[in-house]
């Protein structure tokens, strides 16, 4: 993002808010009712906590790493955001359950 650039689009009924970190772009769609300072927030949010959990890979290859593990993806965000509201920001509450899953996948 350069910067005089904006991380929120505006289209029609809907707006995108975007946030970019090396090569990796995250990307939200929200209605118009949604307040987008939360969602980048949220969007950096879930990037530290994929950092966290991706700890042992180097930047470069963190999206690599999303694209082979978005199973591991899917889990953060669903222990991050329910029916559509945030429920959870805390790193260690929600890698908790995916720790637990690596350490039976392990045994």
């Amino acid at each position: 993002m350069r910067p005089r650039e904006c991380s929120f689009i505006e289209y029609k009924d809907f707006k995108l808010v975007y946030r970019q970190y090396a090569a990796l772009f995250v990307v939200v769609g929200i209605n118009e009712t949604e307040n987008e300072m939360a969602v980048y927030e949220l969007i950096h949010n879930f990037v530290e906590v994929l950092d966290k959990y991706f700890s042992r890979v180097s930047e470069l290859d963190v999206s690599f790493f999303i694209m082979f593990n978005l199973d591991r993806v899917h889990l953060i965000l669903d222990e991050m955001v329910l029916n559509g509201c945030i429920v959870e920001t805390n790193p260690n509450r929600i890698l908790a359950p995916l720790f637990v899953l690596d350490k039976v996948a392990e045994s």
